[in-house]
């Protein structure tokens, strides 16, 4: 469930960039997000007394007055939007009892599973033929489709089983893929990739269309790539989760890389509705921007290595599932 001060938190952000919206397209965008946090802020509030829901409700400016704030630009005059009104007396109840809520949440074990409406995820669906990379090796298999030939990674022995049993290099099939990406230092150097296969079929596995795909990440530049990137990290599920399991297990530091990789995948998106988060070197942690966790779904662009936008899923948040952080990786290559 996310948190009464969460949503107010984003819902100040929207008002913040609608403000500054500088085309149709966004101010729609951001309209919409805004009228979908204040329905869930004032249903959470209303949760917490139901018999002072009435003084908890958020005033939603009127359609005269959202025009009117559009066009004002002046950092001053956002700034006069955009200031709290003085909390009243059972606006102050209901924030001391989000507070001692968050109290016991801080005190839960980390094995708790990451919230329900998010999850990092980048999975789609690609259709050509599945062959062998060498001829007299069955380990190691690649997908050629639409011309282009992309290695294929397998996780499960079970995979693996299903591509050497059901060989057949001449039929094309739809296949379920999650994108592996290896950046390099140099950013002028394209990506290499290749895919994670999950299954494949002869009829589409999910609701998705050939080369469409869903990304649920961070939207932000990374250094080692032109083009912004959603990066989808491993989820964080708990203390017994497979990916904690194999670290305990080897404790080997090459493994504990490759488990805890990103992936860092090229989104060609030109109408976001919050710009990608940028890390400058030089201000403190607390000077930097939002770094926000955004659902779309994008369409694969062949012999680009990148993906295009298509539509939003969820609206951009600053609340983030739990995730592992991707251990320190050698100088040779960025993952």
């Amino acid at each position: 469930m996310v948190s009464i001060p969460d949503l107010e938190k984003n819902l100040a952000k929207m008002q913040q960039l609608l403000n500054a919206a500088q085309n149709e397209v966004q101010k729609k965008t951001f309209q919409d997000i805004i009228d979908n946090l204040t329905k869930q802020l004032e249903s959470e509030k209303s949760k917490i007394n139901p018999t002072k829901a009435e003084n908890l409700k958020v005033d939603k400016p009127s359609e005269k007055d959202t025009d009117k704030q559009s066009s004002q630009q002046s950092k001053t005059e956002t700034k006069k939007q955009t200031e709290s009104k003085p909390k009243s007396e059972s606006q102050k109840v209901a924030t001391s009892e989000v507070k001692e809520e968050e109290k016991l949440e801080n005190k839960e074990e980390e094995s708790l599973p990451p919230k329900q409406d998010y999850a990092f995820q980048g999975i789609g669906t690609l259709y050509g033929r599945i062959v062998r990379r060498y001829e007299d090796n069955d380990a190691y298999y690649n997908l050629i489709s639409e011309g282009k030939t992309y290695e294929l990674i397998y996780n499960s022995p079970k995979v693996k089983d299903f591509l050497r049993l059901d060989y057949n290099p001449d039929r094309d099939r739809y296949v379920t893929v999650y994108p592996y990406l290896t950046h390099f230092p140099n950013k002028n150097t394209p990506p290499k990739l290749g895919f994670t296969i999950i299954a494949a079929n002869d009829t589409p596995h999910l609701d998705l269309k050939v080369n469409e795909f869903k990304l649920s990440g961070f939207w932000q530049f990374i250094a080692v790539c032109k083009c912004p990137v959603i990066s989808i990290h491993r989820n964080r599920k708990g203390k017994g989760d497979r990916v904690s399991q194999l670290k305990k297990k080897f404790d080997n530091e090459k493994l504990n890389k490759k488990l805890t990789r990103a992936n860092h995948v090229p989104v060609l998106w030109r109408d976001a509705p919050v710009k990608p988060f940028r890390f400058n070197p030089k201000l403190e942690k607390d000077k930097q921007g939002d770094r926000y966790f955004v659902e779309i779904k994008a369409k694969f662009l062949p012999g680009r290595e990148q993906w295009g936008f298509m539509e939003i899923l969820g609206e951009p948040t600053l609340d983030v599932p739990k995730y592992y952080k991707p251990e320190k990786i050698s100088n040779s290559q960025v993952a």
